[in-house]
């Protein structure tokens, strides 16, 4: 949705704009990857949350310390916004996910997953696509290594350690889902409505996903 939003249209004259087909084609006309995104979206924001005490309290040293005294202050306002804690005050218990028979089981299904994921990204031809995708896929790491952390905590007393490059690939991560989510509701009925015009002939459920998205925002806002 974010690479959508700001697409290279044409390379010759250096035009960026929106790409409508590409969000229809890729993220719009299936509902199951709009409701995927708010999950993710839900389930880094939970991680970020988790991660409050950490995150409050690491050195954020650019060089600059006018910089790190503003990345400081805002790194504060994100983890105790209103609207985080409304949107976020508990989506799920993710310590009970790892508990109980099949818990273990889950778990290594996850991280088998999520390795599968991270070599796909070594085969991406575009360098610069390849870096922003590690990135992304990284900051996904660092929200599942922070969640896998919960429920240990307590019984061994450790706060979860996140290194430097976890921290900006959390934070680059929930800023894209964040600008993509935020597209997806703003202009989402609005696009389906165009390309759903275009292809009239062969669209048969019209609407559909204009309520798969006042379903899944109003899941985010409650």
């Amino acid at each position: 949705m974010h690479i959508a939003g700001d697409y290279l249209l044409d390379e010759s004259r250096n035009q960026w704009g929106q790409n409508i087909e590409l969000m229809y084609d890729r993220i719009l006309r299936h509902p199951d990857r709009v409701r995927n995104m708010y999950f993710t979206y839900l389930f880094v924001l939970r991680a970020l949350t988790s991660a409050t005490e950490y995150l409050e309290q690491a050195e954020y040293d650019t060089g600059n310390h006018a910089e790190d005294l503003k990345t400081q202050s805002l790194i504060k306002q994100l983890l105790y916004s209103p609207k985080l804690q409304t949107a976020c005050p508990v989506p799920f218990d993710e310590a009970k996910l790892w508990q109980g028979q099949g818990g273990p089981e889950l778990k290594q299904q996850i991280q088998k997953q999520f390795r599968n994921i991270s070599a796909l990204m070594d085969c991406v031809g575009c360098e610069k696509c390849r870096l922003w995708g590690k990135l992304q896929v990284q900051g996904l790491g660092t929200a599942l290594k922070i969640l896998f952390s919960v429920g240990n905590q307590d019984k061994e007393g450790d706060q979860t350690q996140l290194q430097r490059n976890e921290v900006i690939a959390l934070v680059n991560l929930l800023n894209r889902l964040s600008e993509s989510v935020k597209m997806v509701h703003d202009m989402g009925p609005d696009v389906e409505r165009l390309m759903e015009d275009q292809i009239a002939k062969t669209s048969s459920k019209p609407g559909r996903l204009r309520r798969v998205l006042d379903l899944a925002f109003s899941f985010l806002v409650k």
